[in-house]
């Protein structure tokens, strides 16, 4: 789990036992880190603007201000079922983490009956699609982490003819290709030009701090047939 995610769950886990309290030992054990790393975390969400109120004592904790936990999702059961449906057949394609992190709010956001009735319409279908290839998970994850923050990311990466470099690139989104794997297109400074990255490929990811304007995955793939425009 890379900090985003851990960021999302003790979110979503303070939003959930509100009105009541969370300490800090219990989502630093229920999520593996130290009680530092949490308190670091707890910081940074206060100061992102997440609304949190700090309780004293031994029993006392983090929780949401009561105006700040939202109410049942208004979705039907098909609406609902159609949202998890879709969320679980991108498992292991870009962002799974946070379409994970999705399905649960949905799930936790329905009234009970809604919840029942879309449990049931769950289990009446079978998803066999397989998850995209090869693709290391942890490298995903800086990946990611690039295009979301518009930020450099160093990468190793194998062509298809064996040749290893080490790159710079800067992320502009994520291509999954009819030929069933899925890409990283970017502006690649060592070629000096746009580029498409087969990511079981990429053997070694890091983010760096520098940031980079945010590019267009159009201009990218500008070579590529546009997307269908789904019905407004």
């Amino acid at each position: 789990m890379n900090r985003l995610e851990r960021l999302h769950a003790i979110t979503e886990e303070i939003r959930l036992r509100a009105p009541r309290a969370v300490s800090a030992a219990w989502l630093a054990e229920e999520l593996g880190v130290t009680r530092r790393t949490i308190e670091r975390d707890l910081a940074t969400l206060r100061a992102a603007g997440l609304p949190l109120l700090a309780e004293p004592g031994r029993r006392g904790g983090q929780r949401l201000n009561p105006s700040a936990v939202l109410p049942p999702l208004n979705l039907t059961d098909r609406e609902a079922t159609a949202l998890l449906v879709a969320l679980t057949i991108v498992d292991g394609m870009p962002y799974t983490g946070a379409g994970r992190s999705a399905a649960t709010k949905i799930r936790r956001g329905l009234p009970a009956v809604t919840e029942t009735a879309t449990q049931d319409l769950c289990e009446r279908i079978r998803i066999m699609q397989p998850s995209p290839r090869g693709v290391d998970r942890r490298i995903l994850g800086v990946l990611e982490d690039g295009v979301a923050s518009s930020r450099v990311v160093r990468i190793s990466y194998t062509d298809r003819g064996g040749e290893r470099t080490r790159r710079e690139v800067e992320g502009a989104g994520f291509l999954g290709a009819n030929d069933g794997w899925w890409y990283l297109g970017a502006y690649c400074r060592l070629r000096q030009d746009n580029r498409l990255f087969r990511l079981d490929r990429i053997t070694r990811a890091s983010l760096t701090n520098e940031r980079v304007p945010s590019r267009d995955l159009d201009d990218v793939l500008g070579w590529l047939p546009a997307p269908t425009v789904p019905p407004r």
